[in-house]
């Protein structure tokens, strides 16, 4: 469990599934996130699959007031020899959205990965037209590394997609108080 200020962050579990399938459905969440429809009966198969992956981390988001759950944040592609993983992050519960709960998220799933894991970088793949997203990491200290051009096919198009990275060091270096 990862307890912050406003959220508190726990891997994901059977009870979960609920939220994310309704969530990962929605029309608008989905086209950011770029996701095929889901069902209860493959998210439970990809939940007992992944339980015991030490590639990735899957948490659920709850408010820390009311254990509310409000939306998702995963490392995956976990790759210890490397030092690096792949972050994902979906507020799924459009009521929450605008109080700085995404911020303070990825800030616990960045201080997770770093001194927690160890790891030395990470990065994300995102959707070139997902701005909340890309802003969010570039405030949190993520430099765009590159795009992924016409990366994934989805509702009859081909997507570009961001990659934006992050290392330990400039991770530890903006914490410090100036």
């Amino acid at each position: 469990m990862i307890i912050g200020n406003n959220i508190i962050m726990k891997l994901m579990e059977d009870k979960d599934i609920q939220y994310k399938v309704k969530w990962v459905n929605d029309e608008e969440i989905r086209d950011v996130l770029i996701s095929d429809f889901i069902s209860e009966s493959q998210t439970r198969q990809w939940l007992s699959k992944n339980a015991h992956n030490n590639t990735r981390r899957d948490f659920f988001i709850f408010l820390k007031e009311d254990e509310k759950p409000i939306g998702f944040s995963s490392l995956k592609n976990i790759d210890y020899i490397n030092s690096k993983a792949e972050m994902t992050l979906c507020i799924g519960d459009k009521e929450v959205r605008g109080r700085g709960l995404a911020k303070e998220a990825r800030g616990l799933m960045l201080d997770y990965a770093f001194l927690e894991l160890g790891l030395n970088k990470l990065y994300t793949h995102n959707w070139v037209k997902n701005k909340p997203i890309i802003n969010l990491n570039q405030k949190m200290g993520f430099k765009i590394e590159g795009t992924l051009r016409q990366n994934k096919f989805f509702k009859g198009e081909f997507r570009d997609f961001v990659v934006m990275g992050l290392l330990k060091s400039e991770w530890v270096e903006q914490k410090i108080p100036k």
